[in-house]
């Protein structure tokens, strides 16, 4: 959906509202492109009833930062999500209960049930809105699985990992995680946790992968042991996502049985203590973050990659240094997988782009780390 075609969508209304309807209706654009109809119905009637949404319109109208880096229509689809699980906003529940098949809603029947959703929990719609979000999809682990192997084919080495933006940890967990790349299969291949992305492109030679240990950072952990954050977190899956909730669910169990390591703090902060550690010879020392970036501020952006060129300076073959980051390209119109390797040799330091991916995980177009 073009910009021109979303202007002309868009009802007379104020300069703010106008700019949350246009970032709904992206948001719709790109929900469809990935094949997701419930969730693109969402934006569009989100899209058609916030002007008359009383207190919230207003809200999401006077927000002052970027509604597409602050991730505004992601939060208010996870409390509207919230809402409909607690069963306080019944006609939502067709985008989060409904069955395989079962028959849409006309769009003005919708609608209402929308706007009256918007109007009478106000308040707790707010508080979603206010509040960064909190996702913890653990299929975007499977790019670091293959970039893992990848650098094993070059030189098998144990490896910790740092992951950034941690959450409630879930992803620490992949060891524990089954990942399937095609027709082949790495990591715990019985668990009950399993990774199967669409593979698009050459598939990387099964490795073992050995982690010596795995901890990570969040301004806020959440904790998969606390009923409340899981709802938080199973909030966030788009509607329509049964196979993501079920798959979120299966990797909270495993983390009450296996507990991942996250603490609390600034990622920036936390990484210059973690990178000044010494590293055993013969360890690979891994930073991992996937959409997480957008989240911090240029400062924190800045402090991070500081740590990072700081501890790739005193990197060696022997003791090398790798950042897996998964994010947004600049222009958010792709979600690239780019790999930076500091080991003292030549091309020490240089991103690359191993591999294109859906936002979610649910495809991975690998091109490899030569």
């Amino acid at each position: 959906m073009t910009l021109p075609t979303i202007a002309r969508e868009l009802p007379a209304s104020s300069g703010g509202n106008q700019r949350v309807q246009r970032q709904l209706l992206i948001e719709a654009g790109k929900a469809e492109a990935f094949g997701k109809p419930l969730a693109a119905m969402l934006m569009h009637a989100l899209a058609r009833t916030v002007p008359q949404a009383g207190e919230v319109g207003r809200l999401l109208a006077a927000w002052p930062g970027d509604l597409a880096a602050d991730a505004i229509t992601f939060r208010l689809s996870a409390g509207l999500h919230a809402l409909a699980r607690t069963g306080r906003a019944p006609g939502l529940a067709f985008l989060y209960h409904g069955e395989e098949g079962a028959a849409e809603p006309a769009s003005t029947a919708f609608d209402r049930a929308v706007l009256a959703a918007l109007t009478d929990h106000a308040t707790q719609l707010g508080r979603w809105i206010a509040h960064p979000t909190q996702t913890n999809e653990v299929a975007r682990v499977a790019g670091l699985v293959a970039v893992l192997m990848a650098l094993n084919a070059r030189a098998a080495m144990p490896c910790e990992v740092f992951e950034l933006g941690a959450s409630a940890g879930l992803n620490l967990n992949f060891p524990h995680y089954a990942c399937r790349m095609g027709e082949r299969t790495a990591m715990a291949a019985a668990s009950p946790v399993a990774l199967a992305p669409e593979w698009r492109g050459e598939v990387p030679e099964v490795r073992a992968v050995e982690v010596l240990r795995a901890i990570g950072v969040d301004l806020n952990p959440l904790d998969p042991a606390c009923p409340e954050d899981c709802a938080r977190l199973e909030a966030y899956v788009w509607p329509g996502e049964r196979a993501r909730s079920q798959r979120l669910a299966a990797a909270l169990a495993l983390a009450r049985a296996h507990p991942p390591h996250v603490v609390a703090g600034h990622a920036g902060d936390w990484l210059v203590g973690a990178l000044a550690a010494p590293q055993g010879a013969g360890v690979r020392r891994v930073v991992f973050h996937s959409m997480v970036m957008q989240y911090a501020d240029p400062f924190e952006r800045a402090g991070i990659d500081a740590a990072l060129a700081a501890a790739g300076a005193r990197a060696s073959p022997a003791r090398p240094l790798v950042r897996v980051g998964m994010e947004w390209r600049a222009d958010r119109l792709a979600v690239e997988l780019r790999v930076t390797t500091w080991d003292g040799e030549p091309g020490s330091g240089e991103a690359k782009l191993a591999a294109l991916c859906h936002p979610y995980g649910e495809w991975i177009e690998w091109r490899g780390l030569a």
